[in-house]
């Protein structure tokens, strides 16, 4: 493994999930190894040896993306800790580049022209003009948040899978400290006065990582996540500061389209072997694997996609509304 380059304090979670319904979360706080997915060195095993000493001093230690080549093993245990690979997945990211203009022109051209094509149909909707806002400082953060909570609770993602952004006391309080050190990046796009998207990243070193996105479905046919997603990464390059942008691990179609480069990777866990942990891992592992296994069931009697519309219908979406002008 590289050197880290830096541990963070933070809060992480196993999801209990079943299909796409989050009915329970285990939190707990953790340090976490901030080094980017790009930049590690050796296997996953040599990894958990060389962090593991610090379970001496923490309960557990958090690798939120670590490159792997093979499917790793869910759980494993030792004398000095128990590994949980809850997640494998790709891992999106961008290598800016020296303009917003070199960097779209790297984008394949059939991307590039769907994208383009969304970024015109939005600007003649919106009277002429795309109106992205950028936050930065402890007061504009204060104006961001409550507004961007609001376009947050009308996703899907947030009242069905329980991922959108925390309304937390804990939150709010690191929301406040990157801000105080130029480290938020909160963005809002606003459609005829109204806020219809929102993105939330964080400065680590010199990456941006974006760790909560959404929009407001009842907006969807104007496609305000992408039109939000290619005006911040066009502000976050002209900054000049960044070497890597990225959106995290897990499958989305926006992470395809923006993304230069991927990188098979996993979610770690390492907890100290005490009974507490070991019950807390293999319910979750228990949790995931009835999932799994009826998601394959529901696929393999084509009910699968019925199933997911119907939880979503459920979850509290609204149909879009209608958007032409008188």
């Amino acid at each position: 493994m590289t050197a880290p380059q830096e541990w963070t304090d933070a809060f992480h979670r196993l999801k209990f999930v079943f299909g796409e319904y989050c009915f329970y979360s285990a939190w707990f706080e953790a340090v976490e190894l901030a080094t980017h997915v790009t930049r590690f060195e050796g296997c996953l095993d040599a990894t958990a040896a060389a962090v593991a000493p610090l379970l001496q001093r923490h309960g557990a230690v958090a690798i939120p993306s670590h490159p792997i080549s093979a499917k790793p093993i869910r759980l494993k245990i030792t004398r000095d800790y128990l590994r949980y690979v809850p997640a494998a997945t790709i891992y999106y990211f961008i290598e800016p580049g020296t303009s917003p203009t070199e960097y779209l022109g790297r984008m394949p051209r059939k991307n590039r022209h769907e994208l383009l094509r969304k970024l015109r149909r939005f600007t003649e909707r919106s009277g002429g003009e795309i109106d992205l806002r950028c936050y930065r400082s402890p007061a504009e953060a204060k104006v961001f948040y409550p507004l961007a909570c609001g376009v947050s609770r009308k996703t899907y993602q947030r009242n069905l899978l329980d991922v959108g952004l925390p309304e937390t006391t804990e939150f709010k309080a690191q929301l406040r400290g990157e801000a105080e050190h130029g480290a938020m990046r909160g963005y809002l796009l606003f459609f005829e006065g109204t806020a219809v998207a929102y993105a939330y990243g964080a400065v680590c070193g010199d990456c941006l990582r974006f760790r909560w996105i959404g929009y407001d479905p009842a907006f969807g046919d104007l496609s305000p996540g992408i039109v939000l997603l290619h005006q911040a990464l066009a502000s976050a390059i002209a900054e000049a500061r960044f070497a890597l942008i990225d959106f995290g691990s897990g499958e989305a179609q926006y992470k395809r389209i923006f993304a230069t480069g991927s990188v098979r990777s996993a979610t770690v866990f390492l907890f100290r072997p005490t009974l507490r942990h070991l019950a807390t891992v293999a319910a979750h592992c228990a949790c995931t694997a009835t999932s799994d296994g009826c998601s394959v069931l529901l696929g393999r009697f084509g009910f699968k996609e019925r199933v997911k519309r119907y939880f979503r219908a459920r979850s509290g979406m609204r149909p879009p509304r209608s958007l032409s002008r008188t």
